[in-house]
């Protein structure tokens, strides 16, 4: 194993045995800190050394160290959730413990996005999952997580669904309790840990949504679906370089296996092609077929490497892999990007605006950094037409369909204004706390990696729709340099004024939005997906426009 990390959630242990009751406390703020920098969850590996060395434990310390786990967690509000064993040549064992916040007013939050190629059975796992009753093979599954009736008449999703799925501090499934009320607030109240998904459209048609979904919600993980009787699509294959390029987490989902059963060939082919395409140069990762609950133990701790892409392989229909995609889901953890960020500046992007009858104007999206309390004067702009930015009061909040009087980052919450009038508020708009945080921003420049384009298309003048978190304008091309040719592209000289960038060629661009200033930051990802053309780039300065 690698050696122990100061930071991060996980704990090496050789044991936890004859601790004095000093000792105990302080292994208590060791926890707490581990805890912290897991938000809300950790992992403690009895039997490991600090430099990684594998050791093992006989089962009587195991025991003891148990009941001093037991004392520590008690102390630091927490409860072992997951235990795990895996026995050495030595007749010892190493343990791998997971350790979850107990907290009775508060809940681990894990935002997972659902993409795949249309009919790949995206809609109909949420349904499985979040019902805990199996599709009948006909779709009605996915009836009970459309939005439109359209969706529902043609089985295609072109809108983002969002679904919850909770787990109390045992493992068990808050949905699926029949006794009591299972409403998003019933949920939320009574689980340690909440599943929130996010429903992407599949069809080629809706991929701005898809795009818009996986740049502003900046998910925990992605769930790519690919049917086993499909294979990889185009479609599929978009959704891959959107994860790759946003470096979001993702898990490969192998549906409709039942109807393999007798074409065995048919899903071998589908594992090879996946297995190709995560070898393609840009992508460069592994797959990991999972099969037992130590395989998935095993791909939980990758997670925030992302080099590791697990393979589940289920059926809507049998249920078959369900209940291990469900333990998946129960000791997943948070990626870094997402942990402890309520202590920043609020920096809330606007994705949803609609005004409710008797409340007012209400604005939805992620709240990135920061928390936001009710009665809390922000920020909100920029404006269409001054560039500017007016305060408005929080008048209420609402989180997973439940009344709260505050929300905390990487969360998405719906947040009712003050006074505020529907017809000035845009997506793409933020809501800021501090005055020192106000800027408008027209132009900027970005380092950009050409992925694929046309031959001729990307020079000075291109007018591209680029996607910057919940932004989605036309942009042009001011000035291009720093200009680095791919080794596969000729060795061109080309006069300054008439740069062209083609596949596999680096450089920096200025752009300048079209119709209206933004709100952007140094290092903000943008993406640039239009037909084949395909641009990724890292804001790297900023024009800021007084």
């Amino acid at each position: 194993m690698n050696k122990e990390s100061e930071d991060g959630n996980i704990e090496y242990k050789l044991s936890i045995l004859n601790k004095s009751d000093s000792r105990i406390e302080e292994l208590v703020t060791q926890m707490s800190f581990r805890l912290e920098e897991g938000g809300g969850e950790c992992i403690y590996v009895l039997g490991v050394e600090d430099d990684g060395t594998l050791r093992g434990i006989s089962d009587t310390d195991y025991s003891e160290s148990l009941d001093n786990l037991n004392k520590i967690t008690g102390k630091c509000n927490s409860i072992i959730v997951n235990t795990s064993k895996r026995q050495l040549e030595n007749s010892y064992s190493i343990y791998e413990i997971l350790i979850r916040e107990n907290n009775k007013d508060n809940y681990i939050e894990i935002k997972i996005a659902i993409a795949g190629n249309v009919d790949s059975g995206k809609s109909s796992l949420i349904g499985v999952l979040v019902n805990g009753k199996n599709d009948n093979g006909r779709g009605s599954a996915r009836l009970s997580v459309f939005n439109y009736i359209h969706e529902v008449k043609s089985g295609r999703t072109s809108s983002i669904a969002h679904h919850i799925l909770g787990f109390d501090n045992t493992g068990n499934i808050i949905n699926y309790d029949d006794v009591r009320s299972n409403d998003w607030t019933d949920i939320v109240k009574r689980s340690s840990k909440v599943i929130s998904f996010f429903d992407l459209a599949g069809h080629e048609k809706y991929l701005k949504t898809t795009i818009a979904g996986l740049s502003s919600s900046i998910p925990d993980m992605c769930f790519i679906t690919i049917g086993a009787n499909m294979g990889i699509t185009r479609m599929t294959k978009e959704h891959i370089f959107l994860c790759v390029m946003l470096n979001i987490p993702f898990v490969f989902i192998i549906t409709k296996i039942d109807i393999c059963k007798n074409r065995q060939n048919i899903l071998d082919e589908t594992i090879t092609t996946i297995k190709k395409t995560l070898k393609m140069p840009g992508v460069r990762k592994l797959t990991y077929r999972v099969r037992t609950k130590d395989d998935i133990l095993l791909c939980t701790k990758s997670n925030n490497t992302n080099s590791v892409v697990p393979l589940f392989f289920i059926s809507n229909v049998t249920g078959e892999g369900i209940d291990n995609l469900k333990y998946f889901l129960n000791i997943i953890h948070k990626r870094k990007d997402n942990i402890n960020n309520h202590s920043k500046s609020v920096e809330y992007h606007i994705d949803t605006i609609f005004y409710v009858t008797g409340v007012g104007t209400v604005v939805g999206g992620h709240l990135k950094h920061g928390s936001i309390t009710v009665g809390d004067k922000l920020y909100l702009g920029p404006n269409n037409n001054s560039s500017e930015y007016e305060q408005f009061q929080v008048k209420s909040i609402h989180s997973k369909k439940t009344l709260v009087n505050t929300v905390k980052s990487s969360g998405y919450a719906c947040i009712c204004l003050r006074k505020a009038q529907r017809k000035n508020i845009r997506k793409g708009q933020v809501l800021l706390s501090h005055k020192d945080q106000l800027k408008t921003i027209r132009e900027f420049e970005a380092k950009v990696t050409v992925l694929k384009t046309h031959s001729t298309s990307i020079k000075k003048g291109y007018e591209p729709v680029l996607h910057v978190s919940t932004i989605r304008q036309t942009a042009r091309v001011l000035d291009i340099y720093n200009v680095i040719k791919s080794k596969n592209n000729p060795n061109i000289k080309e006069d300054e004024t008439k740069i062209v960038l083609r596949t596999g060629d680096k450089a920096t661009i200025r752009f300048r939005f079209k119709y209206r200033p933004e709100y952007i930051c140094k290092d903000y990802k943008i993406l640039l997906a239009e037909g084949k053309v395909k641009i990724v780039g890292l804001v790297t300065d900023l024009k800021v426009t007084h």
